[in-house]
């Protein structure tokens, strides 16, 4: 009987969004993590990295044919929470691999550059890869560090966004 708690315990944890475990004083640990949970499809554990009222800076479209997009700024949970679902669902794979330029930690106040290249295999077969300049701002939050902004410089794609085209 007392492995019943044991159990529970287990499939518990395995039904639960799971957060990446990361070093509490590394602002960089904590962009490797996000990018790393996006990679894995995990979108819980994205966002449990991000401070309340994120900000994601969108210079461009990343993809052809998006023109909704006119405001420079805008919520950084929501902006995941919309482009997540369609781009884990349409990807095989999505690995996102950032490589540490620069980070500085300033009190409360932390910057992390990262020079990004993502590898994508669509779900059929067609593979590219990207390569572009990410910022992250991170502010501690209690004891921990959580992203407040981000920004890039990715370019937009020739990736159109949508169906197919009518015959």
């Amino acid at each position: 009987m007392r492995r019943a708690p044991a159990l529970l315990g287990l499939l518990a944890s395995l039904l639960l969004p799971v957060t990446p475990a990361i070093a509490a004083d590394d602002p960089a640990a904590v962009v490797q993590a996000f990018n790393q949970a996006i990679s894995s499809k995990n979108l819980e554990g994205a966002l449990g990295l991000m401070a309340e009222g994120a900000v994601q800076f969108t210079l461009r479209p990343a993809h052809a044919g998006v023109t909704d997009s006119t405001k420079i700024s805008g919520d950084l949970a929501t902006h995941w929470r919309t482009i997540g679902p369609v781009l884990f669902g349409v990807t095989a794979t999505y690995r996102r691999t950032p490589k540490i330029i620069t980070a500085r930690t300033d009190g409360d106040l932390a910057t992390v550059w990262v020079q990004m290249s993502t590898a994508t295999e669509e779900r059929g077969g067609q593979r590219r890869q990207d390569s572009f300049s990410e910022l992250y701002v991170l502010a501690r939050v209690g004891d921990s560090w959580r992203i407040a902004a981000m920004a890039d410089n990715r370019g937009t794609d020739a990736m159109a966004v949508g169906g197919p085209a009518a015959p």
